[in-house]
């Protein structure tokens, strides 16, 4: 019995995925509709990714007006749900004011769950807050920790930055060798303006 019920749920979960993947991919070739009506079936059932998609759909107007209010109301629902892109979509939508109003506060707040769920983006959108000082004091010290914890999960841009925040002593002690390094592994990773500096560098 109990092997009759493992079979009925790998039978049922392989569609699922398939469609979802069907969904996507229908997104990317054009066809709105078909994808729409995927998402929402997942969506019903409670899908985070499902929602992201949707809210993404109707802020670039695919198959659907575009209406920036239904699209956050979508990445609402898919960030309850600890869905790190919706989280980053909305913190971008507060930061430039895509909703015709900048809320830096809510923005950071954003990036903040987003950076705290792994995502590289965010980590260093708030390393460049704090550096910057960007709606709040400026912290480098915190800035360059999120601008490490980025750098570290394989990211070319931060470890780009986090090369020269060390070649320039920015937030961090001046330290040559790991300057280097950063900028060595951003450079492997194929990121050209840290092959630029590299070679001006070496000039």
């Amino acid at each position: 019995m109990r092997f009759v019920f493992l079979l009925i749920l790998i039978v049922f979960s392989f569609p699922a995925d398939a469609s979802m993947e069907d969904a996507i991919r229908a997104v990317q070739e054009g066809r709105n509709e078909d994808a729409l009506r995927e998402f929402h079936q997942y969506a019903r059932a409670g899908n985070p990714v499902a929602d992201y998609w949707i809210g993404t759909m109707h802020m670039q107007g695919r198959g659907v007006p575009k209406d920036i209010e239904t699209a956050m109301r979508w990445f609402h629902k898919s960030a309850r749900q600890d869905h790190a892109p919706a989280m980053v979509v909305l913190g971008r939508i507060h930061a430039d004011g895509l909703n015709g109003k900048t809320n830096l506060n809510l923005a950071r707040g954003w990036f903040d769950k987003a950076a705290k769920a792994g995502d590289h983006y965010a980590m260093l959108r708030m390393g460049e807050i704090y550096i910057s000082g960007i709606g709040i004091k400026a912290n480098p010290n915190i800035g360059i920790r999120y601008v490490k914890q980025a750098a570290k999960t394989g990211y070319p841009k931060a470890m780009h930055i986090l090369g020269l925040a060390y070649l320039r002593g920015i937030g961090i002690a001046v330290d040559k060798q790991q300057g280097f390094y950063w900028l060595e592994k951003a450079a492997e990773a194929g990121f050209a303006p840290s092959l630029e500096v590299l070679k001006e560098l070496t000039q």
